[in-house]
């Protein structure tokens, strides 16, 4: 999901704790890409050659995947991060 993804979906007729839900995992998959992405590159300083565009592709889809499991499994980064902000909208 992209960012405009999530700012089409606010303006769709959803409550506010719907929104909040998708807002909260996509910043959460976004967050786990992010931290994939900074620890392949600490693996490729130790590599002897650059990956190929395929490989980079292949890494990049991958990454994106690993994350969005992350964000959207039992007892998630995006399930605490929802439970906090959802006391602040009188869930």
């Amino acid at each position: 999901m992209y960012i405009d993804d999530v700012r089409m979906i606010l303006n769709y007729n959803l409550d506010e704790r719907e929104k909040l839900r998708v807002v909260t995992d996509e910043f959460v998959s976004i967050f786990w890409n992010a931290l994939m992405k900074e620890m392949r590159k600490s693996i490729d300083l130790f590599s002897p050659e650059t990956p190929s565009f395929a490989m980079s592709t292949y890494y990049e889809w991958f990454d994106g995947e690993i994350s969005e499991v992350l964000a959207k499994s039992n007892n998630s980064l995006a399930d605490i991060l929802y439970k906090e902000l959802i006391k602040n909208i009188g869930g």
